[in-house]
């Protein structure tokens, strides 16, 4: 009988044996049919596994389970033709198991919204035979899942952090991390979406300091207008630095009031009733009132901007969903007081910290509108 080719076995990555496994050779001469391999324990040098194979393709498959993680192997092959013929084993090569680490970002959940231009990213890495990492990356992708930028390869497990600068306000991305264990375990995370939304400090808060050394004194000044209000009458009460407006009250904003440009109005509310109008703002450009008001469509509850186009056109609405978590008690109940007023708080005991915001947007001459809870949202200092 003839003697074939010895295979080469291709370099083993390291895996997890729980899995099956496919190990690849090389191998020239005629069409093999099966092959057989030997595998023995790097430390006692005991068989630990012998089997042939039925397959055309130069590949062994190992069934999972096969090997115990946390040791090392040799594997030798030999490969038979459909004529009887075999070749020598091929020379030995060594492989690992490892158990697959859990490697996470922390506190990142499948979409989370983070509410800073700068995110610092965190990774958790952990090994049941204890395995050390050998490197990582962090990698930032667009809504597209289309690699925007990446850190270097990180070394230092002892600080898994990573800051990416910049990220745009109200834009979506994904993150994804990628690492190599000290035996050539390749990891990797799941894609992570996130979501950017904070708030940017206006520039005419910011306080300019001027020193007057004739009389000693320090000047505050600021860009802050001073808006001049009235009230229609004595029904409401100020508790907690806010103004609580009886149901036949309004309160106008009458001066240093005005807007014509471009802009974001966030109206900070709570008890509203349904069904009515509860704010109304002078559109720039019109000249025309839009309005906002609450109502229940379906099982859902809306806010609804109204928007007029302008003398005899019409207007138009911008709906937006108010989060229905938030308007029912653990029985399901809407949260209403005894006039009707949608209550909308966001916790059991309804703390006065949970507080409905409805963002306005007007850019590039389009309305929209956004509604959250207070306690979901903080502002960016940069």
């Amino acid at each position: 009988m003839a003697t074939l080719h010895t295979p080469d076995i291709h370099p083993v990555e390291t895996f997890d044996p729980i899995n099956n496994h496919t190990v690849e050779f090389s191998y020239t001469g005629s069409q093999i049919v099966r092959n057989r391999a030997i595998v023995l324990d790097n430390e006692t040098y005991q068989t630990v596994y012998d089997s042939v194979q039925d397959r055309m393709r130069p590949d062994h498959v190992f069934p999972g389970a096969t090997f115990s993680p946390g040791k090392s192997y040799q594997i030798r092959i030999k490969v038979f033709d459909a004529y009887g013929n075999e070749s020598p084993f091929s020379e030995p090569v060594l492989f690992c198991c490892y158990s697959t680490p859990e490697f996470r970002f922390d506190a990142l959940d499948k979409d989370t919204i983070l509410h800073t231009a700068n995110p610092k990213l965190t990774l958790i890495y952990s090994q049941k035979e204890q395995e050390a990492l050998q490197d990582f990356q962090f990698l930032l992708y667009d809504y597209d899942k289309t690699l925007l930028t990446s850190s270097e390869h990180k070394y230092d497990a002892s600080d898994m952090t990573h800051i990416f600068y910049g990220l745009k306000n109200e834009s979506e991305y994904y993150v994804r991390a990628t690492g190599t264990t000290a035996h050539g375990l390749r990891i990797e995370t799941d894609y992570i979406k996130i979501s950017i939304k904070y708030f940017l400090m206006p520039a005419n808060v910011l306080f300019e300091a001027k020193n007057h050394p004739e009389n000693g004194s320090i000047a505050l000044e600021s860009g802050v207008i001073d808006i001049g209000y009235e009230i229609e009458n004595d029904n409401y009460t100020i508790k907690n630095s806010e103004l609580i407006i009886g149901g036949n009250n309004t309160l106008t904003y009458n001066a240093g009031f005005e807007i014509t440009d471009e802009f974001k109005v966030f109206l900070k509310a709570r008890k509203v009733p349904l069904d009515a109008s509860f704010f109304k703002m002078r559109c720039p450009g019109t000249g025309k009132y839009l309005d906002i008001r609450i109502k229940r469509l379906g099982k859902a509850y809306y806010g609804i901007l109204n928007i007029p186009y302008g003398a005899k056109l019409g207007h138009y609405n911008i709906f937006a969903e108010i989060p229905t978590a938030s308007l029912a008690d653990a029985q399901g109940s809407l949260l209403v007081d005894t006039a009707g007023n949608l209550l909308m708080l966001a916790a059991p005991g309804y703390p006065d910290q949970n507080t409905a915001v409805f963002e306005i947007s007007y850019k590039n001459g389009r309305y929209d509108l956004s509604i959250y809870y207070e306690n979901d949202s903080t502002v960016e200092n940069i």
